[in-house]
């Protein structure tokens, strides 16, 4: 099963939604699930849901065999803690599917460890899908730390917590992820 989401903001999507039409049309074997939030296209042949409840939704990412979702952190997340295969749509300004481009953001920043692929062209979709079994993920490891970590501990400390420590947790943090983005972007890009 093919588990398309677009989460709960309250803009379309209805480009990724025309080609999941698409998609389910050369695809009839496979099944397509669609979460299609406030998108006004509805594709067909595909189980739609305009929304789903958290027992629900956490029931198609269990049992998908490829993720397909917009940029939401949340629903990525969900995703990859589940060690799902998942290709990442970015909803896009310049097609009113957002007020930015953040989405993008958020995904690079995760593809740099090739925990997921982006599709930027709607075009490549199929090809993705149809290749995903080609594709090593790499499982999402959680950081040690965290920066909300440390500001809380600051905030529990009265701002005491010295330079010393917030400063090495967030370069711990930088740099262990910079080895990563560095070692991974010279070997793979993860984006179409």
């Amino acid at each position: 099963m093919i588990f398309v989401t677009v989460g709960t903001q309250k803009f379309q999507m209805n480009r990724l939604m025309k080609q999941i039409e698409t998609l389910a049309a050369m695809m009839p074997e496979e099944e397509f699930v669609i979460q299609y939030g406030h998108c006004t296209y509805i594709p067909k042949n595909c189980k739609t849901f305009m929304f789903m409840d958290r027992p629900q939704f956490e029931e198609c990412i269990d049992k998908c065999r490829v993720l397909i979702s917009h940029g939401g952190v949340g629903t990525i997340m969900a995703g990859l803690r589940k060690r799902k295969p998942v290709i990442v749509v970015p909803r896009l300004h310049k097609y009113g599917e957002h007020v930015d481009d953040h989405q993008i953001e958020a995904a690079h920043a995760l593809k740099h460890n090739k925990c997921l692929l982006i599709c930027m062209n709607i075009e490549y979709l199929k090809f993705m899908v149809d290749n995903i079994d080609n594709y090593e993920f790499k499982p999402y490891i959680e950081p040690e730390r965290k920066v909300e970590d440390i500001v809380i501990h600051c905030i529990e400390d009265n701002s005491s917590y010295s330079k010393k420590h917030s400063l090495n947790g967030l370069s711990g943090l930088w740099s262990k992820n910079d080895k990563l983005i560095k070692k991974s972007a010279s070997t793979h890009n993860g984006l179409f």
